[in-house]
């Protein structure tokens, strides 16, 4: 014989005090639920705290062994929700149970519903009925594995149920952890075109501050719109290319080869180790990266959820491993501009040096 006593009260702040009184003339096993599905994409979670058992029973954690007259007593908190408080007055034993009672109090009790069997079923009890102060509730009778689920509507009470998604996109359902990831992911990627663009960007600076170098330094004269040669210390290979692409003559016949500067620009700017030679190397931690983001995502999708980090990871690294390619030399537009205007461009420019180098000559002269 297996018999459950089981007796509920409900405390202000919305959680559950259990005790059963349990009889048995053979050991019996009873799983307490902490986690019971409601739908084919949600489950409800309780968490059993304070679980205490005296008489002829152990507990290892929520899972409780009889092997003669038992009390049982713990605490169940996720059982209110919308109104209603619900939760499992018994159920996961390994052999069917002869009887089960249930007393319930609460605040303001106005229904009782009780369902016995598979988790799940609506199959009502044996008996359930209002009592003063609460429910009272019977069932003859329990197979193996089955469960009672008692549902009583209460006066107010504080909520805490808590529910998980279990569906197939249950694993990428938004909580705190992704959020917090998504808002890395987008500041990562916004650092990341900044610095891109700062690096396209800057060459724009350095024919520029070549010609202002090379003016001032009197390697290049500009007067009424002629270009003069002059000779002063060494130049670079790409200081020489840049005054050879201004030859002497009229200013708006100069038409650097720009493609050639740029070859000169990041052969000397890697011979002074000013930048890397090792591109793959960005593509290759992007690669890494995006890897490492599978791996996540499958991970979490099959253990704690919060799968979106992975994603967020794989995105990175994807976004990595394509702007590769853009991580290389201080080069720059400017360089690589094709002269499009009938008037040469680069005219306009020197005209600008020019002026700029005569304003820092009369601020040294002071």
């Amino acid at each position: 014989m297996l018999a459950d006593d089981v007796t509920v009260t409900t405390a202000q702040d919305g959680q559950l005090t259990v005790i059963e009184r349990i009889v048995t003339d053979a050991p019996a096993i009873h799983r307490i639920a902490e986690r019971v599905p409601v739908t084919d994409d949600e489950d409800r979670l309780y968490s059993i705290t304070e679980l205490h058992v005296s008489g002829a029973a152990s507990a290892e954690g929520t899972t409780v062994t009889v092997t003669g007259p038992a009390t049982v007593k713990y605490t169940v908190d996720g059982a209110v929700a919308a109104g209603q408080v619900r939760f499992q007055l018994t159920g996961g034993w390994d052999r069917a149970v002869d009887r089960v009672t249930a007393a319930f109090s609460g605040p303001e009790v106005s229904t009782a519903d009780c369902y016995a069997g598979q988790p799940g079923s609506s199959r009502q009890c044996t008996f359930s009925e209002l009592r003063s102060g609460g429910a009272h509730a019977e069932q003859n009778g329990l197979r193996k594995g089955d469960r009672i689920d008692l549902a009583v509507h209460t006066g107010p009470l504080p909520e805490n149920a808590r529910f998980l998604p279990t569906g197939p996109l249950a694993a990428f359902a938004p909580g705190f952890p992704s959020v917090l990831s998504g808002l890395a992911l987008a500041f990562y990627l916004v650092i990341g075109a900044a610095v891109l663009r700062r690096r396209t960007r800057s060459g724009e600076l350095d024919l520029t501050g070549t010609v202002l170098d090379l003016v001032a330094r009197r390697h290049l004269h500009i007067a009424d719109g002629q270009v003069s040669h002059g000779e002063a210390d060494p130049l670079t290979p790409f200081e020489q290319a840049v005054k050879t692409a201004i030859p002497p003559g009229p200013l708006a016949a100069a038409r650097p080869d720009q493609t050639e500067l740029r070859a000169l620009l990041d052969a000397e700017a890697h011979r002074h180790g000013w930048l890397s030679t090792k591109q793959p190397h960005v593509r290759r931690a992007g690669l890494i990266l995006a890897a490492a983001g599978i791996v996540t995502t499958v991970v979490l999708a099959f253990t704690v959820g919060e799968a979106l980090i992975g994603v967020a990871l794989l995105i990175a690294g994807i976004a990595t491993s394509l702007a590769a390619p853009l991580v290389h030399p201080r080069r720059g537009r400017a360089l690589g501009r094709p002269t499009v205007r009938a008037e040469s461009p680069l005219a306009a420019e020197i005209d600008a040096i020019q002026a700029m180098a005569e304003r820092r000559s009369a601020v040294a002269a002071q």
